[in-house]
């Protein structure tokens, strides 16, 4: 009779103990939905505009060779623009605060204001410019490989 209660209660820790780990394996794999905190830290998706193309519908993979992966805080003052230009490999872009209109020549004019993100137009010339009444403030992550160096934009000298 020991024999049974000792097993059994073995048995009874081994379910309880699986039941944990699975309980805390769901909550992990549920964190990338934003469903339930993982460890405590809240984590809410940041939906791309057009994702997960770029913003011209263009599908995109990352460059082989080693990755250089570079974030910059952008800030465009207001009515600024910048030069025509266009990037060479997938450009991460999150509006952090004010508004921009980007100009893509042919495909037309898109405007982002706060919260927005979106993966920029790659071989593609356009000009951001700051609206409104406050500065533009961007995130942007850049994602190249080291050599040779891509993260550069370049300069065009038409539009498309």
């Amino acid at each position: 009779m020991t024999l049974f209660f000792n097993h059994h209660r073995l048995l009874k820790h081994v379910i309880t103990l699986s039941l944990f780990a699975l309980t805390g394996h769901a909550i992990a794999v549920s964190h990338l939905s934003g469903e339930v905190p993982y460890e405590n830290i809240e984590a809410t998706a940041i939906p791309l505009v057009d994702g997960p193309k770029t913003i011209l519908g263009q599908s995109f993979k990352y460059p082989s060779g080693t990755p250089l992966i570079n974030a910059f805080n952008i800030d465009i003052p207001v009515g600024k623009k910048t030069s025509l230009h266009k990037h060479a490999v997938p450009l991460f872009v999150y509006v952090v605060s004010g508004e921009m209109i980007v100009d893509y020549g042919s495909k037309g004019k898109r405007t982002f204001k706060a919260g927005a993100a979106y993966i920029e137009a790659i071989e593609w010339c356009h000009i951001a410019q700051a609206v409104g009444n406050q500065p533009t403030k961007i995130i942007g992550v850049y994602l190249g490989q080291e050599k040779p160096d891509q993260i550069k934009p370049e300069t065009c000298t038409k539009p498309n």
